[in-house]
């Protein structure tokens, strides 16, 4: 029987929550020491996840529903935990936290329950009722755990409207690791254009590919555009490529520091957005950005300092903001971009704040 200390689940990591982890868990390996951190993610979704030394990771076979995945997640904890006690359960996004949060409150007195909706579910476009519904359920929920640890201001000024008390919640922004990954020697070719604007994310209505495609095509010979990423949602369109740009599929990150430093600015044209770590990715090497100005984009860019934050689902007012900033101010917003992550998006921030959370448990 081996005790942990924390037990973190996840119904899916893809994303940001994938970058959140493998950045978190070796700093909690050395603070809690070797074998007293663990975590159960999707089989299928281990590849996004490298082994850390010290972590004990236990996959679960998943499926392609996310509601069946909710079930399994919460019987292979449920098994886990009678065999392995925990003091702190971290539970990770929205599906995770409808099965865990009333199970282990029931059945495990004892266990401190932390969770974490990496972006709440009613933070998007629906029809009335599903939003009234999804309120009520979060808030329903929120009395099943100790804690809720939101990404973001903005993350917590929603969760207050929707009921939840303000006890519960404690801000933790995003934050990656203030090492940069070595840059691959290979570099991709641009497509013609004079700035290059990168974009990195799943090609959905949620992230605005269409807008960024749409505002290429504008830009024309002014601009071009890598796209990293691909389909993954259902709610994904086929994307018309304009000519001055390319789509180049997923990258790890050594690869991505490549077109971080070859790219003049990332652009964010997302419609909804809770954190946007992609965002510190680009600050921490020097990369302006350009992003829409909604969930908790505001708190990461520094308007006209470290990029620009526009009017989101408008292409042209997009295209406008590329075409406002020159040389001098693309190089002074990197610059205050880079200062601006290491005061306040290292993961050795979030490690920190985390702990005193955990602590006031």
């Amino acid at each position: 029987m081996t005790e942990i200390a924390i037990l973190h689940c996840a119904e899916t990591i893809k994303g940001g929550v994938a970058t959140y982890l493998r950045e978190l868990l070796p700093l909690q390996v050395e603070a809690f020491g070797a074998g007293a951190i663990a975590i159960i993610i999707p089989a299928s979704q281990i590849c996004e996840l490298p082994a850390v030394p010290g972590v004990l990771i236990l996959p679960y076979k998943d499926k392609k529903n996310r509601v069946l995945n909710s079930l399994q997640i919460a019987k292979n904890t449920y098994a886990f935990l009678r065999k392995n006690p925990a003091k702190i359960v971290h539970i990770h996004s929205t599906f995770a936290g409808i099965t865990l949060r009333p199970l282990i409150n029931f059945c495990f007195k004892d266990i401190k329950i932390v969770y974490c909706p990496h972006g709440w579910a009613w933070d998007r476009p629906m029809a009335n009722w599903k939003l009234k519904l999804t309120t009520l359920i979060e808030r329903t929920l929120s009395f099943f755990c100790h804690r809720i640890i939101c990404i973001s201001e903005h993350e917590k000024s929603t969760a207050i409207r929707a009921g939840i008390k303000e006890k519960k919640l404690v801000v933790v922004l995003n934050g990656i690791s203030s090492a940069i990954p070595t840059p691959s020697s290979e570099l991709p070719s641009w497509p013609n254009g004079n700035k290059k604007l990168l974009f990195i994310g799943r090609f959905d209505y949620q992230k605005g590919v269409d807008i960024f495609c749409e505002a290429l095509t504008l830009l024309d010979y002014r601009a071009s555009g890598i796209l990293v990423g691909d389909f993954v949602l259902s709610d994904s369109d086929q994307v018309l490529l304009p000519k001055n740009a390319r789509q180049i599929g997923w990258l790890k990150p050594h690869e991505l520091q490549v077109l971080y430093q070859s790219a003049d600015i990332l652009v964010i044209p997302s419609r909804w957005e809770g954190f946007g770590l992609v965002a510190t990715e680009a600050m921490r090497a020097g990369l302006p950005v350009i992003a829409s100005s909604v969930g908790g984009l505001p708190e990461v860019i520094d308007h006209d300092k470290t990029g620009l934050l526009v009017q989101p689902c408008n292409a042209q007012t997009l295209a406008d903001a590329v075409n406002s900033l020159d040389r001098n101010s693309l190089i002074d917003m990197g610059i205050s971009g880079k200062k601006r992550f290491n005061e306040l998006f290292t993961i050795e921030r979030v490690h920190k704040e985390l702990l005193l959370a955990y602590n006031s448990l």
